[in-house]
């Protein structure tokens, strides 16, 4: 061994050691939940609340669950991306508007004799050059070429007991022969056979000239009709896909639209890629004034989809989102309680921090109203007497929407005296819920007349109890349920609590097996009766009307409603409906919302519909300007590892004097003649 080196090398080997950590942690190391490649590509990063409930067309009624939906199981209509005010429907896989005529015939009744029905029949024409997806399903795995018939297979399947369609009452009091059909399934049903498809529908025809035209038939006039030809549950199905996978069609969807479904991992992410069967379709090239000065004309012309994949992550806890979102892994996310104080220091303000970035702030308000349900079956708040409305009316005057507001939502949004939001014809902006002012004075009195006075429940000489079902299970969730506790225990009652994970809540409510329960209301079509039919009878649970509140009245002047197009009459009708409804108050209404998000900048044509979910077909993303951002906005902070070094060899020093002086010694025992000495 030679020492005269042995100290040099020791020095150089340890700053070079050091030096490779401190390359490695620079360089190397990150925190991207994305494989490197990705961030630069042709990929759009969102996130879901929860996980879907279901991706079958004929069942998902979720806003989650159709927010992957919509882009797999295109419709007759779409909505225009940017028309606003009102919102237009384009034709997405028609190939021209309906036309639609009044007709008089004779119908079976129930009883078999026959009766003259004025109704209205509709004609529909399809393009010719839409097919289904790839899938085994199919001969060769090639998805087939879609004709008339696949439609009117879809509103069968709406009609068959076996499936828990949640809209099927939207069409099988109006659809000629529809109930008919539901009836002689629902037999079979019974004896535990399979569902006859083979049955027909007088209401829905094909045309034997033309294997792209087909008929409805309705047993009255319905102009909302149009609308319900814009939703997935009408979509084109392929017979195939549902022989094939049956309940499984929820996790393995067979559809036409613009992208197909090609990872899914329960609770994780959902990942869509372009569809190569997709149908043409193009971006829009007129809009609203201000349209193109905001840069969303920009794409105009060109072919859909402007990304190649879709991956939604399903992200719970809401500041998980968040930090993903500042870390530029989510592409946008909402403002909420999670992020308030960090993104917007007051209403309309984006913070100075977000906006150096390039982050854009984008108010919209929604077609939609949350609320509280009773269930109006439950032997306590249900019912239709005077003891039982008077509970109900004191625990709606109980709750001060102002102060919820304020509170939940940091004063955005519009407190909801009904249904109807502002916007569709029948809201009236004048008028006043008595049931929803926020009176505790009344509302203890109210109590006492329902027969507990001071909240005491003269049976078992204790407070009423109320339970609550809700999904509040994260943290901004907790503090907007300690706000509702506190009202209802300020009323004289106890209030026991029931959090559970969205999709659980959400059965629990389409089971009945709740009490009382925070819910709401996206529009799925911008009229007046897609809000007034939450307390329609027939609608009754899984139906939309989740309460199960079916008053006789109500019905009939909802009937008489929603077959009118917009005249003064309806709105009178309109009116009638919102004053039964708040004497019986089988919901408390909360608010009608109003919401910010903040986009990245390089996520482009950002316009939120109220209604549509389809937007992400629209969204472009520059992968470059995104991939440079993330690695600005997560250099890793070395200073800390810098030092460490520092430390490191320093500490060092004196250690190495020791073997310096060691070595010395043993060379001054080496002989001057040169004779070893070890």
């Amino acid at each position: 061994m030679n020492h005269k080196n042995f100290l040099p090398r020791t020095i150089t080997f340890g700053a070079l050691l050091a030096c490779l950590c401190l390359a490695m942690f620079a360089t190397g190391c990150g925190n991207s939940p994305y494989p490197a490649a990705n961030s630069s590509r042709s990929i759009l990063y969102l996130a879901l609340t929860d996980d879907v409930k279901s991706l079958d067309p004929t069942i998902a009624y979720d806003v989650d669950s159709g927010s992957v939906v919509n882009l797999l199981y295109p419709a007759y209509f779409n909505y225009d991306y940017l028309k606003r005010n009102p919102l237009q429907l384009d034709l997405c896989l028609g190939a021209r508007m309906p036309s639609v005529k009044p007709v008089t015939y004779l119908a079976a009744t129930p009883s078999g004799s026959k009766k003259m029905v004025n109704g209205q029949l509709w004609t529909f024409q399809i393009r010719p050059d839409l097919r289904f997806q790839n899938d085994p399903c199919f001969p060769n795995g090639q998805g087939r070429q879609i004709t008339a018939a696949d439609f009117i297979y879809s509103f069968k399947r709406m009609a068959d007991p076996s499936v828990p369609c949640p809209i099927v009452a939207y069409f099988d009091t109006k659809i000629e022969g529809m109930a008919a059909y539901e009836a002689h399934n629902r037999k079979l049903t019974d004896e535990h056979k399979k569902s006859d498809y083979s049955y027909p529908i007088t209401g829905l025809q094909l045309d034997s000239k033309n294997p792209y035209i087909f008929r409805i038939l309705l047993n009255h006039p319905y102009p909302q009709l149009r609308y319900l030809m814009a939703m997935s549950f009408t979509s084109p199905l392929a017979h195939e896909a549902v022989d094939t996978y049956g309940a499984h069609l929820a996790t393995h969807p067979v559809g036409c639209g613009q992208f197909v479904l090609t990872k899914y991992v329960p609770r994780g992410e959902i990942v869509l890629k372009k569809n190569p069967n997709r149908p043409v379709e193009y971006y829009p090239s007129t809009g609203m004034p201000g349209d193109r000065a905001a840069g969303l004309l920009a794409d105009a012309g060109k072919r859909l989809p402007l990304v190649n994949t879709v991956q939604f992550n399903i992200i719970r806890e809401g500041i998980t989102a968040w930090n993903e979102f500042r870390q530029g892994y989510l592409d946008d996310t909402g403002v909420s309680q999670n992020n308030f104080q960090q993104a917007m220091p007051r209403p309309d303000y984006l913070s100075p921090d977000l906006a150096a970035r390039g982050i854009r702030l984008v108010k919209s308000v929604g077609i939609d109203v949350d609320y509280y349900i009773f269930n109006m079956d439950d032997p306590v708040v249900g019912g239709y007497s005077a003891r039982a409305r008077h509970l109900r009316q004191a625990i709606s005057m109980a709750i001060d929407e102002h102060e919820e507001i304020d509170l939940e939502t940091l004063g955005l949004g519009t407190p909801a005296q009904w249904l109807v939001p502002p916007g569709l014809f029948g809201y009236d902006p004048n008028y006043t819920n008595p049931y929803r002012v926020f009176n505790l004075i009344k509302a203890k009195a109210l109590l006492a007349q329902a027969g507990y006075p001071n909240g005491v429940d003269p049976e078992t000489h204790r407070r009423l109890v109320l339970y609550y079902d809700n999904s509040y299970t994260d943290a901004a969730g907790r503090q907007t349920l300690a706000l509702h506790l506190r009202e209802l225990d300020a009323l004289g009652i106890d209030v026991v609590s029931r959090s559970f994970r969205y999709n659980v809540f959400q059965d629990h409510v389409n089971n009945g097996q709740f009490q009382f329960a925070n819910w709401g209301w996206v529009a799925d079509y911008p009229d007046p009766e897609n809000f007034a039919f939450l307390l329609y009878g027939p609608n009754k649970r899984p139906g939309p009307n989740e309460s199960d509140y079916n008053n006789p009245e109500y019905n009939s002047v909802f009937e008489q409603m929603q077959t009118m197009n917009d005249t003064p009459q309806r709105a009178r009708l309109i009116a009638e409906l919102r004053n039964i409804s708040a004497r019986d108050c089988p919901l408390i209404y909360q608010r009608h919302s109003e919401t910010y998000a903040l986009v990245q900048p390089w996520l482009k044509n950002f316009k939120p519909n109220p209604i549509a979910l389809d937007s992400p077909e629209y969204y472009r993303i520059n992968g470059q300007l995104r991939a440079k951002l993330q690695n600005q906005w997560n250099r890793p902070t070395v200073w800390p590892l810098v030092m460490g070094v520092i430390v490191i060899l320093v500490s060092a020093v004196p250690a190495l004097n020791v073997v310096k002086r060691r070595a010395n010694r043993h060379v001054r025992r080496n002989s001057p003649q040169g004779a070893t000495g070890l």
